[in-house]
């Protein structure tokens, strides 16, 4: 099985105090995969951060680049085709998502992979496969 790790949980592995569940699920788990739309949201993140904080950010979104980079799913034609699809399925449904959420939906749902995040709520109105390794 693979995983696609949302950016909730991505992001608490810049913690002090990142969750021992998560950290126990990372060193357990093979094949794991990162969008690069969660790669904006935290390079966003850290521009956006206070000033004492943007040099330590980066230096650590460099280091998740480099643990990750044969792992970073790309925004493709197929996944962009996928995404479209999916946003018909929610339209239908008359329900919503993020763009950033749908987008990462979209790339999790192309490539077979169980999407694992915290945000369950956010990603269950795309009928993608899901793991909170929190809970």
């Amino acid at each position: 099985m693979s995983y696609l790790i949302d950016t909730d949980l991505l992001s608490l592995t810049e913690r002090k105090h990142t969750p021992k569940k998560l950290l126990t699920w990372l060193s357990n788990t093979r094949d794991i995969f990162v969008s690069v739309v969660s790669m904006a949201e935290l390079r966003h993140g850290a521009k956006t951060a206070p000033l004492t904080h943007r040099a330590a950010l980066d230096a650590w979104i460099s280091d998740v680049r480099r643990d990750y980079a044969a792992a970073i799913e790309p925004l493709d034609e197929a996944v962009l085709v996928r995404w479209k699809e999916l946003l018909a399925e929610l339209k239908s449904k008359n329900r919503i998502m993020t763009c950033e959420d749908s987008l990462i939906a979209a790339t999790a749902l192309h490539h077979g992979h169980t999407l694992a995040t915290h945000n369950t709520r956010h990603f269950t109105p795309a009928g993608v496969a899901l793991v909170d390794p929190l809970n």
